[in-house]
């Protein structure tokens, strides 16, 4: 082997060295994107459920148990129960 090749053969060598470098780099870089993106789909329904939607819904619920208590003393809305029967029942 020449000298020119050896230099050209280490040359090659070091541009495919550098290049599966960068390979290994951005999948392990793709990879932490990958958890974090399905951390974020997993995580963030629940962080919205629970700090942002939970205080409406505990607010609504007990809104929501004076109304039906208020329908309750409408004439009529006892045929309409009986219509519908609650789903306990």
């Amino acid at each position: 082997m020449s000298p020119d090749e050896q230099h050209e053969l280490l040359r090659l060598t070091r541009e495919n060295n550098a290049l599966l470098r960068k390979l290994r780099r951005n999948s392990i870089i793709e990879l932490w994107l990958r958890l974090l993106w399905y951390a974020l789909l997993i995580g963030l329904p629940f962080a919205l459920y629970f700090y942002i939607l939970e205080p409406y819904f505990k607010a609504f619920g007990g809104s929501y148990e004076q109304f039906r208590l208020g329908l309750e003393q409408l004439p009529g809305v006892k045929g309409f129960e009986a219509f519908f029967p609650a789903e306990s029942e």
